[in-house]
């Protein structure tokens, strides 16, 4: 019986420390791979999601003008970050940083 107890304890405390291991992966978010096939011009929500693909996180203002979405934000770092995109295609025409 006591041959059994040490290695059933280690075997205890290893599976202690397996969840929290595991817990330490980062988020990382998945690029937008999404197609819009919808007729029409793009909706606002599609360009937001197109400039959240290529690294906008906050939204603070958007704008239609001529045949381009604006959308104006901020970045992980907290940059500011402006991305046009184009309202017929879904193209990015445009990124200021």
């Amino acid at each position: 019986m006591r041959k059994n107890l040490f290695p059933a304890a280690a075997l205890a405390m290893i599976g202690f420390t397996v969840p929290a291991s595991a817990a330490d992966v980062g988020y990382v978010q998945e690029p937008v791979t999404e197609s819009y096939t919808q007729a029409g011009p793009l909706p606002l929500q599609a360009a937001v999601d197109i400039a959240n693909g290529i690294g906008l996180v906050s939204v603070s203002n958007t704008n239609k003008w001529g045949n381009e979405w604006q959308v104006e934000g901020y970045d992980v770092a907290g940059s500011y970050m402006e991305v046009d995109v184009d309202a017929r295609t879904g193209a990015i025409v445009n990124v200021n940083r």
